[in-house]
């Protein structure tokens, strides 16, 4: 079964330069995801990323990100444990 992201899913890239790190889902796009990761994807300029590249191991402010309230400091906070403190 393939996996479908939502809005707040916490993913590791699987694939690309960015395999290993962690982001958080903001949109879902089909075969696409809109992803970020507070520091070098940031909310205002997400990373475009096909989903069968992305592992979901979480969920974090998934109303934040519905509500459009989310900011690149919140998520890094929710990523930072899985990054390894980065």
């Amino acid at each position: 079964m393939e996996y479908i992201p939502e809005a707040g899913d916490i993913v590791i890239s699987k694939a690309g330069h960015d395999t290993g790190r962690a982001h958080i889902v903001l949109a879902n796009m089909g075969s696409m995801a809109l992803i970020a990761d507070g520091k070098r994807r940031l909310v205002s300029a997400p990373k475009s990323k096909n989903v069968k590249h992305l592992r979901k191991v979480g969920n974090a402010l998934a109303q934040s990100i519905k509500d459009g309230t989310v900011t690149d400091k919140e998520i890094r906070a929710a990523l930072k444990q899985i990054n390894g403190g980065c």
